[in-house]
């Protein structure tokens, strides 16, 4: 956790880094993602730059299991999204 920006309303407050965001995907029936809801528009995706699963923290009370897309768009945009395998739902990861 990092101090907000000075200058910011709260400017001794703290703010989270790079939480996911849920976010909108169409997937195709194999589960990969093809389309991305961004700004009220579906974005389409041309390509999966690259797919990995990750399964932490299983012997806590809060164990993690997703599967990460990093996907190209159609407006030449690369995000990285990925779907809860416990919780069953999509989010976007930024960074930065």
């Amino acid at each position: 956790m990092l101090p907000t920006p000075g200058g910011a309303e709260r400017p001794c407050t703290l703010r989270r880094l790079n939480t996911p965001r849920p976010c909108e995907v169409r997937a195709a029936t194999s589960g990969v993602p093809v389309a991305l809801l961004r700004s009220g528009r579906w974005a389409q995706v041309t390509d999966v730059l690259d797919r990995y699963r990750t399964d932490d923290r299983w012997w806590t009370g809060g164990p993690i299991s997703r599967t990460y897309y990093e996907v190209l768009l159609d407006d030449g945009q690369v995000v990285t999204i990925f779907r809860d395998l416990i919780g069953a739902g999509w989010y976007e990861q930024r960074y930065g």
